[in-house]
């Protein structure tokens, strides 16, 4: 008798329970996120609707974190009330994803501009422009993976959440490049099947990043927390040291 178990121990339920789970917040992040979705369904990819995709993924800012709320707690609890939870962290990272967020568009803008401006123009000189702005990009673009994962489990100012950011970009350099490489295996599947792919995949790959940047959020906490005010921006002592 001892070794029988429980409902809702086994490998099957645990699985359900998993597939449930990512079903529902993926369902819940294209509906909070359809603005941006219909113009990547609709529009050409081209430079010249580059302004059209950037304001349309101004609201995307606090979808995403919601998403990213929502697989960090199920990555570190095992557990998740997809709706509730996915609502929380909409509405927790409302405020404070719009400050990190518009600025992170509007670095990525900048890029963009100044690689098609050189590329228009390929001399010599505008060619090693060129290929150093496309490693800022990409440097960027690893930042920005720890930013969004930062930012939706704590709560610290602004360019503290920036300073974290860059600093464990290069101090956990296996974890962030994992994200990056996570990233260009869904663009390659994306590019050689259907834009649908990374709509329809966004939980399962917000998931495998979060499991990814666990180790990350655990060294935060250990450091630059103190045990009995978890997420209050009284550690400024500790971040100022980065």
């Amino acid at each position: 008798m001892g070794d029988k178990r429980e409902f809702g121990e086994g490998i099957l339920f645990t699985v359900t329970n998993y597939i449930y789970w990512l079903f529902v917040s993926n369902i819940l992040f294209i509906l909070s996120n359809s603005i941006f979705i219909f113009f990547f369904m609709t529009l050409k990819p081209s430079f010249s609707n580059l302004i059209l995709f950037f304001l349309a993924l101004i609201p995307s800012g606090p979808a995403i974190a919601a998403l990213t709320y929502s697989m960090e707690k199920l990555v570190r609890t095992k557990e998740l009330s997809p709706a509730r939870d996915f609502i929380e962290g909409y509405r927790k990272n409302l405020k404070d994803t719009f400050t990190i967020w518009l600025p992170i568009l509007v670095i990525y803008f900048i890029l963009l501009v100044d690689l098609q401006y050189l590329r228009q123009t390929p001399t010599s000189t505008n060619q090693i422009l060129a290929i150093v702005i496309f490693v800022l990009t990409v440097i960027w673009t690893m930042v920005v993976l720890n930013i969004v994962s930062i930012n939706a489990r704590f709560k610290f100012r602004v360019r503290d959440t920036f300073k974290l950011s860059i600093y464990y970009s290069f101090m956990k350099f296996k974890q962030t490049v994992g994200n990056l490489l996570i990233l260009f295996i869904v663009a390659y599947l994306t590019s050689i099947t259907t834009n649908f792919f990374i709509v329809f995949t966004s939980s399962i790959i917000a998931f495998v990043m979060l499991l990814n940047t666990k180790e990350i959020l655990t060294d935060i906490e250990q450091n630059f927390l103190r045990p009995e005010s978890p997420n209050l921006k009284e550690q400024n002592e500790n971040l100022n040291m980065i």
